[in-house]
């Protein structure tokens, strides 16, 4: 009997003792983040038979569980993962917003200083100092875009730099996390070892604060496979990939996350991948790469009307005006805006003509050549296939370079594409960046106040709005000769052709059509005869006579020969009845000499000088001096030159009705103390000549900072929201797998008395023992 009540009482005091090293270890660790509340389960001994009755044999510990529950770990993980994105998203947009609010806001006001002091120049436009101030207002407002460039590189770096050590942790921890798979399968009952369980969640946790992780168990396996992103395995089983920043390709700089096996990396898919590491990348792609874009934009908007006001003026000394800021065509920027891969002979030119029309962000340009045909796919900076509007490619295919394609206010010269000839079958992708380096790029060429252009001469070309034709009349040059200031009216008219033929005659008379005569209803094919009477008659192509006039006005069917009208003038009576001088017969004709006339019409341009109310000299593509011109333009670039000048001043494309007209005011080219360039360049301070039209180049970063401050708005909200997120999941934890000290403590005391029970067990076991030995 003594022996059984020993029994008992040693295996209450196991039992007690385990209860109280797992409460202990419970109290230990109230503080370690991460740790699972363990809990003893213990049952009762398999009772024993004995005198017909069972009897018990005491307790044992049957297992030592840990308070855990798999949803509210993953509910905890999936919070953690989304407070840290929102965290670090929320971290960077206020270092952006702080860029809008001081770096970009001083770009605006340096643009503003400038405008303000071209508003002063152009009260005092011969004014030395004042267009001293104006250069270094313009040196001010470069600087400023060249500050905020390099502000907004500065960052974009930073995260990179963040990007590398973030990778670095994130490889430490899937190194750690392969190594605890290995001590869960090298372990006897490595599922039982709660401590290295709870350090693997740990660490799962800490790996949801970079991206988003997906845990999968592997049946037959304690190794679980860690995935992260949208399905790129970090750890699988006891081996662990590594991740790491590539360049991009074609653009370097554009560095993507890999993942590393063996030999080869794979990128990952930076839109899915979550987390901190998903927060900077999508800050750095869509809110940094869009800013210098956007600053790009304001830069060439700014800088290209300026220099485009600049060289249509001239400046002090008379001469035509240069650019005051960087062209933001030169040949270096052409061909800078291209990115294309490592060791490409591909040369394309990219051409900014119209700033209204510029959109920020990059073009992609995918190529490809058959041995025959070189075809395109142009893609928007949405990431949008270009098409026509027929569903066509934008680009259509073509066997032969260079070739111009115009889009979104660009100019695309594609030289050579892949080599001369590329390889049958070869492809390349090229980066268009138009906007990237624009505030980069804005410095002030010019450094004599002399040269700023003052005077524009004001050219004005309009066509008549009741025009029934779609010709469109333009400068060829933005500065016309002094000479031809005036104003004047181009027409569209049908008029009548005189040619006039004399072949064969025995006699020496000289019959000439007048040029100019207003013979459209006389159209037709005409015979002037003299006979041996001296009597002169007409008829036309069916031989019927046509009546003259004579000298007293008086319509008759013969003259007297010589003729006695003024200026041996021939004139006919048309058809419509009116009369028209139509050729000048001099004396010397013979008996029964012929002569012929043919009468045509024809579409012509003239040039009327309204204020003289004279047709003006042209020049014909012989170089003759004519009053009309046959229309449709028959020189190459559809031209019009005035008399004694050497280049044309105006351009008339086809489409034009009879009828048609237009009105062309040319100004004078050089005026001392001129000052409309001056005014022009100050409107365009609120001038709305960008974003189609919408907006004006301040106006953009407006709408760059209202931008910024609706996302950092945003980010502080959903970092808000996530945080009361991760509070409730954590919350759920705790209450699952949390350390209570208060039941800790009751159950510290609860054990220790049963322990104390138990040794008493033993004590009495011992003491009966005892008398029964004294007994025998």
């Amino acid at each position: 009997m003594a022996s059984d009540l020993m029994q008992l009482g040693i295996s209450g005091l196991r039992t007690s003792q385990k209860q109280l090293d797992v409460t202990s270890h419970n109290i230990s660790n109230v503080h370690t983040p991460g740790y699972s509340r363990q809990v003893v389960v213990q049952k009762a001994a398999d009772a024993q038979w004995s005198g017909g009755n069972y009897y018990g044999s005491g307790a044992y510990i049957d297992s030592v569980n840990r308070a855990y529950d798999q949803f509210a770990a993953r509910e905890l993980t999936l919070s953690t993962t989304q407070l840290e994105e929102s965290n670090v998203r929320q971290q960077h947009m206020m270092m952006l917003d702080d860029f809008t609010s001081k770096s970009a806001v001083n770009t605006v006001n340096s643009m503003n200083d400038f405008y303000n002091s071209v508003r002063s120049l152009s009260d005092h436009p011969n004014d030395l100092g004042s267009r001293q101030t104006v250069l270094e207002s313009a040196n001010q407002a470069a600087n400023s875009f060249n500050n905020s460039y390099e502000t907004l590189t500065n960052i974009r770096r930073d995260v990179n730099e963040q990007l590398d050590v973030t990778l670095e942790r994130v490889n430490a921890l899937g190194q750690e996390l392969a190594a605890i798979n290995t001590s869960l399968q090298e372990l006897p009952d490595g599922d039982k070892n709660h401590d290295l369980l709870d350090k693997q969640r740990g660490l799962i946790n800490e790996l949801a604060k970079y991206t988003k992780v997906t845990v999968l168990a592997d049946k037959g396996s304690l190794a679980d496979k860690v995935i992260i992103g949208s399905g790129d395995t970090l750890v699988s089983g006891v081996e662990s990939s590594q991740l790491k920043m590539v360049s991009g390709d074609p653009d370097l700089e554009d560095k993507q996350i890999a993942i590393v096996n063996g030999n080869q990396a794979k990128a990952i898919k930076s839109d899915h991948i979550g987390g901190g590491l998903g927060a900077m990348l999508s800050i750095r792609d869509d809110v940094i790469d869009k800013s210098l874009d956007e600053m790009g934009r304001m830069a060439i908007g700014f800088s290209k009307q300026i220099n485009d006001l600049q060289q249509s003026g001239t400046d002090l000394t008379g001469a035509m005006g240069s650019a005051l800021f960087t062209d933001v065509n030169s040949p270096t920027l052409l061909k800078e805006r291209v990115l294309k891969p490592l060791g490409s002979q591909t040369d394309i030119d990219v051409k900014i003509d119209d700033v209204n029309a510029l959109k920020a962000g990059d073009y992609k340009l995918t190529t490809s050549f058959d041995g025959t045909d070189y075809s395109f796919r142009l893609f928007d900076p949405a990431g949008n296939e270009m098409k026509q509007a027929d569903g066509s490619a934008y680009i259509a295919a073509t066997d032969t370079l260079p070739l111009e394609v115009n889009v979104d206010g660009l100019t695309l010269t594609m030289n050579t594409v892949m080599g001369t000839p590329p390889a049958t079958g070869q492809s390349e992708t090229v980066i268009i960046q138009p906007m990237r380096r624009g505030a980069a790029n804005i410095g002030v060429e010019m450094n004599d106040p002399r040269g700023l252009a003052g005077h524009r001469q004001t050219n004005i070309v309009e066509a008549n709005p009741n025009n029934t034709g779609t010709a469109q009349l333009s400068q060829t040059s933005q500065q016309t000769p002094d000479a031809l200031a005036g104003t004047y009216q181009i027409d569209i008219i049908n008029s009548a052709d005189l040619v006039a033929g004399n072949t064969g005659n025995s006699g020496t008379a000289t019959f000439e059509a007048i040029s100019g005569a207003a013979a459209e209803n006389a159209v037709g094919n005409y015979t002037i005869t003299v006979n041996a009477a001296n009597k002169l008659s007409m008829n036309d192509g069916s031989g019927n006579a046509v009546k003259l006039i004579d000298d007293t006005g008086a319509e008759v069917t013969e003259l007297d020969y010589p003729l006695t009208t003024t200026g041996n003038t021939l004139t006919m009576v048309a058809s419509d009845g009116s009369q028209v001088s139509v050729a000048t017969l001099s004396n010397g004709a013979a008996a029964n000499d012929e002569f012929t006339l043919a009468i045509t019409t024809s579409d012509k341009l003239t040039v009327r000088n309204t204020q003289t109310n004279t047709l003006m000299d042209l020049k014909d593509d012989a170089g003759n001096t004519v009053q009309a011109l046959a229309y449709p333009l028959t020189n190459t670039n559809k031209e019009i030159t005035f008399a004694g000048q050497t280049n044309p001043t105006l351009s008339l494309s086809d489409d034009a009705n009879v009828g048609d007209n237009f009105s062309v005011t040319l100004g004078r080219s050089s005026a001392v103390g001129g000052n409309t360039n001056f005014l022009a360049m100050q409107q365009i301070q609120h001038e709305k000549t960008m974003n189609e039209g919408k907006s004006s180049v301040i106006d953009l970063f407006e709408g760059l900072a209202t931008d910024i401050g609706m996302q950092k708005s945003n980010a502080d909200k959903t970092a808000e929201v996530n945080q009361l997120d991760f509070d409730a999941a954590s919350e759920r934890v705790s209450n699952i797998s949390g350390v209570n000290l208060d039941e800790e403590a009751a159950n510290l005391m609860k054990f220790q008395q049963s322990y104390m029970a138990s040794s008493r067990i033993m004590s009495v076991a011992k003491e009966t023992f005892d008398t029964l030995m004294r007994a025998v």
